[in-house]
């Protein structure tokens, strides 16, 4: 009897695991500072503090650094899938057909990793925004909440709320408006007039957002061009962005973190035609992720409450 399986550990397993968890949206996109070779944990520092004055002869100290971090925490994920060989292998078999043109890979392996990988990111993206985030009232589950790990919005309700304004209902498209001017308004010091700042919001708020400037200008193709910015910030929908919820941050307060560079990651890939007689495929990763915000103070949201 022959054992077909195929063990990734490491480094070797970096081709399968890292396009299930680099091509999510924000990821792929640079929504968020990713660090991908992180162990378990790390921390996140913060320096403020220290001023320049007048050069003189002597040392006098005119002020000190301070420094503050918050820790990145992974939390750690798996992939169990069983995949139908039959249904599968007709559509790779059939995409070889068109040769340098098929569009897939040649490896029946990579081409499963690919498949997996694809509804690994989508899970992986929506886990960074919505993590034990509920859009509907901000708790920290029902709703669409994913529970993989802490999200980015599921850390910034945890906090302070320095700069958080909260209403009632869902975003319209008439007053979508008014939710980005509260936003603005209330933006901490640090990202007024800041080219660096983004806007951050879910895609059916962006059409809710385009709609309403295509009514007042009776213009949709205005429009367009208009909706990539408000009041000269620039607008992100990220793919896995809850709706009613808005955020204004700088992309270098937003991390992903994860272990797919390092040698604690594994893939593994068992055919079970040879072991059990089903022409089934099991697909297994293992490999870690989290989401951590440096500074709640230097953020804004305007979010659903009720």
């Amino acid at each position: 009897m022959t054992f077909t399986v195929s063990n990734y550990a490491g480094t070797a397993a970096v081709p399968f695991v890292a396009p299930a968890i680099l091509s999510a949206d924000t990821i792929a996109n640079g929504y968020c500072t990713v660090l991908d070779n992180v162990r378990y944990k790390t921390n996140l520092r913060t320096v403020s503090g220290g001023t320049v004055e007048a050069r003189t002869c002597d040392f006098a100290t005119n002020g000190s650094l301070d420094i503050s971090d918050v820790q990145l925490v992974l939390s750690e994920l798996q992939v169990n899938e069983e995949i139908c060989n039959h249904e599968l292998a007709q559509t790779w078999a059939a995409a070889q057909m068109r040769g340098n043109y098929a569009g897939v890979p040649g490896d029946y392996e990579q081409f499963l990793a690919q498949y997996v990988a694809s509804r690994v990111a989508e899970d992986v993206e929506k886990n960074i925004w919505s993590g034990k985030y509920n859009s509907t009232n901000g708790g920290t589950s029902g709703g669409s909440a994913g529970t993989l790990f802490d999200s980015v919005l599921s850390a910034y309700v945890a906090g302070a709320g320095t700069h958080e304004t909260t209403v009632t209902g869902a975003f319209l498209n008439t007053t979508i408006d008014d939710r980005l001017a509260s936003l603005v308004a209330d933006l901490p010091d640090a990202l007024v007039g800041d080219p660096n700042t983004k806007i951050y919001m879910s895609r059916k708020s962006f059409q809710l957002y385009f709609q309403f400037l295509a009514a007042g200008d009776n213009n949709p193709v205005l429009a367009t061009q208009m909706a990539k910015f408000y009041l000269g910030y620039e607008i992100i929908t990220p793919a896995g962005f809850p709706d009613d919820t808005l955020l204004a941050s700088r992309v270098d307060n937003l991390y992903f973190g994860t272990n797919v560079l390092t040698d604690h990651v594994e893939a593994r890939f068992i055919d079970l035609r040879n072991t059990t007689g089903a022409d089934l495929t099991r697909i297994l990763m293992m490999f870690d992720g989290g989401t951590q915000i440096v500074d709640e103070a230097s953020m804004a949201c305007v979010r659903r409450s009720a």
